[in-house]
């Protein structure tokens, strides 16, 4: 599996972390630019109005904001997340929770958060999801990249996933519906709600789904 999600020569993506703790900025920097396409040194906001200063000067491609450092934009959690989504609107927007929270989440992404992540979180990880989210939604700034060098699931395979490694067999489209679903479930340690919410499902079409396979797959083992 390749190191680092390069993919020749581009434009520095700008990333923008809105943390008041400086050893947030320190745990990821590396990692980011190591692993995002000739990504710049993050440049670091201490609080939601020097963020909303910096964006109101500048353009970034991702926007990194811890969720309890804008509480001087706003003391409501939407308010201030969908403040700095207005400043940035073409900017892939990453929040991070100190815990878990179903609400907070759900809260945060209606306000127009495109990804929550629980603190802490690695860089090398990190960039991985920015990554998926870059390919998902379109935004090949994101990374660096102009839009024809990100063509699709081509790009993510032989950029992100196993390019070094054999194709995988192709599975059934039950299979891989099921393979994301339960991927999505992982990445959110079994919250289904917020597995639902990334995925645009409604939880009831998870559960009822997970419930299909299961019935499907005792069939099979009982034939």
């Amino acid at each position: 599996m390749p190191e680092a999600i390069h993919a020749g020569p581009a434009t520095p993506a700008r990333l923008l972390l809105i943390d008041r703790d400086g050893a947030t900025a320190e745990a990821l920097a590396a990692p980011l630019a190591a692993k995002l396409m000739a990504a710049e040194p993050l440049i670091v906001a201490r609080n939601g109005r020097h963020a909303a200063e910096l964006l109101k000067v500048g353009v970034f491609d991702v926007v990194l904001a811890d969720l309890s450092s804008l509480g001087d934009l706003s003391t409501k959690a939407d308010e201030a997340v969908s403040r700095i989504a207005r400043l940035a609107p073409d900017a892939l927007i990453v929040v991070f929770l100190d815990a878990a929270s179903v609400s907070a989440a759900l809260s945060t992404m209606r306000a127009g958060a495109h990804e929550c992540v629980t603190k802490p979180v690695s860089g090398e990880a990190l960039a991985l999801k920015i990554g998926a989210l870059a390919l998902r939604l379109g935004r090949p700034r994101a990374l660096g990249v102009d839009s024809g060098q990100m063509i699709g699931q081509t790009w993510m395979e032989d950029q992100v996933v196993h390019a070094a490694e054999p194709a995988a067999p192709v599975l059934p489209l039950w299979r891989q519906e099921q393979r994301i679903i339960e991927d999505a479930i992982r990445i959110y340690a079994g919250n289904i709600t917020l597995a639902a919410a990334a995925l645009e499902l409604s939880p009831s079409t998870i559960y009822r789904k997970r419930q299909a396979w299961s019935e499907m797959s005792r069939g099979r083992g009982a034939a």
